[in-house]
């Protein structure tokens, strides 16, 4: 689910959410408020008459006029472009401080009584996203240099942050004053917004800045759903085929979310994942025939005690799916994992299943990456029975390009408005700046933290529902 510690068709063309069967639940669709603007650096570029040339300073090459930027880049979209219907622009992407779901075709899943999650759902073949495709490769290469650009800048700028939710959720249960978690969960209204990001946001994100440099991207990009550590792929490939993952005897959870485009180069097809949830920060290419610019195996991370290798490529069971594999190197230890990215339709549930999924999850994180996506700095504890033995571990660059890591019994952090212990004040001054988050915020989310994982009725809750879906998909 895009946790990521690597360092150490329209939503209103089927009513999906139509609450069919037996206990079928219906519930409204998420919403997101307040804006956050970006800003435009660039400058125009001034047309030089010719016999100026040699009285002005060499012109500044980073000022480039925005008609001109990628100029061969969007005469090949504009050619696609004819005859389709105009695509979203950024503005219905990014609404306020969060996304307007409807341009993501976001909707509420069927949740069937008894069931731990809602069920996931795809939109239909009819609505799918088209196929961008290219004249040659090095067409494909320029626009995949641009995504792998703007990911990589995406990367830097954002964290990954499963805490705030975490918070945000604990806070909203606390406030009805019931003492039944799991009724709450059930109907709770899950916020999406530009500043706590976890794997679907993410992808959101990603999608919005790409349309916001190329619109008509809007008709290709789409977001696809990932079950992760599948234990036999054969079978889970067949399951869909007999029943639909849409199902309840599917029993997926479907707790992590990528991006996907559709692209052909000449007669050769493939796809291109976008995966900023696990700090990815290429623009992977998987062609069917594996061959250029297919990526194959890459290093994501590399560390004295650990190195992490992954590889995309479309599964031999069936072309819906582009099996990710993970091999980890530990000495001379190697193992492998298998998850499977389902890029046949676009995935509509990814706020009703994923991020509901990832609220109960036991384990939490807020990580700092840089441009290669890898992991600098952050805080992540895992979810315990017995609170009084909560912790939380923190990690950062210290001096001589040395890695500081150390665990903090939440209870430190349980003083009310007296000062912290100095050792924990040191640690929280020295990570902070690499957190981007000025201290206090960063002391005061600490101090939530504690309140939240010492409520051992709380927790026990979500440690509850959180077994009841690792019991539901312990097959898959």
């Amino acid at each position: 689910m895009g946790l990521g510690l690597t360092t150490t068709q329209s939503a209103g063309a089927t009513e999906h959410a139509s609450g069919h069967g037996t206990g079928a639940i219906r519930r409204t669709a998420s919403t997101s408020s307040e804006e956050e603007e970006e800003e435009d650096l660039e400058e125009d570029s001034e047309d030089l008459e010719e016999d100026e040339l040699e009285l002005v300073p060499p012109t500044d090459l980073t000022s480039v006029d925005q008609s001109e930027r990628y100029s061969d880049i969007r005469q090949l979209l504009a050619k696609q472009q004819s005859g389709i219907a105009s695509a979203h622009t950024h503005e219905e992407f990014v609404v306020d401080d969060g996304y307007d779901l409807e341009a993501f075709n976001q909707v509420n899943g069927v949740w069937p009584l008894g069931h731990p999650l809602p069920l996931p759902d795809w939109a239909s073949s009819e609505a799918g996203k088209g196929t961008l495709c290219f004249d040659n490769v090095w067409q494909y290469e320029e626009l995949n240099g641009i995504v792998e650009t703007t990911l990589q800048r995406m990367l830097e700028e954002t964290h990954y942050n499963t805490v705030n939710l975490f918070v945000d959720f604990y806070r909203s249960f606390k406030r009805t004053r019931r003492s039944d978690l799991r009724s709450f969960f059930q109907f709770y209204d899950v916020p999406i917004n530009r500043r706590h990001h976890m794997c679907v946001s993410l992808a959101f994100e990603i999608m919005a800045r790409m349309v916001r440099l190329f619109p008509v991207l809007a008709k290709y990009l789409y977001v696809v759903s990932c079950e992760e550590q599948v234990m036999d792929c054969p079978d889970y490939v067949q399951l869909d085929k007999e029943c639909g993952l849409n199902s309840v005897d599917a029993g997926v959870e479907k707790e992590h979310v990528m991006v996907a485009m559709r692209i052909a180069i000449g007669e050769r097809h493939g796809v291109m994942i976008l995966d900023p949830g696990y700090h990815v920060s290429r623009a992977v290419t998987v062609m069917q025939d594996q061959s250029y610019p297919h990526t194959g195996w890459f290093t994501q991370s590399k560390e004295p005690h650990l190195q992490r290798d992954y590889c995309y490529a479309y599964s031999q069971q069936s072309g819906k799916f582009v099996e990710w594999k993970e091999r980890e190197i530990r000495g001379e230890d190697t193992s492998y994992k298998t998850s499977l990215i389902y890029v046949a339709q676009e995935y509509i549930t990814a706020i009703d299943v994923t991020v509901r999924r990832n609220l109960v999850y036991n384990f939490r994180s807020l990580l700092s990456r840089d441009a290669k996506g890898q992991v600098y700095a952050g805080i992540y504890f895992p979810l315990v029975a017995n609170c009084q033995e909560a912790y939380l571990t923190i990690f950062y660059d210290g001096p001589n390009e040395q890695r500081v890591r150390t665990k903090l019994m939440f209870s430190a952090f349980k003083v009310g408005k007296a000062k912290l212990p100095d050792y924990v004040g040191q640690h929280l001054s020295r990570l902070a700046p690499q957190l981007k988050m000025p201290l206090q915020e960063l002391t005061e989310l600490c101090k939530s933290l504690a309140e939240v994982v010492t409520d051992q009725n709380f927790i026990g809750q979500v440690l509850g529902i959180n077994d009841d879906i690792g019991n539901m998909s312990v097959e898959n």
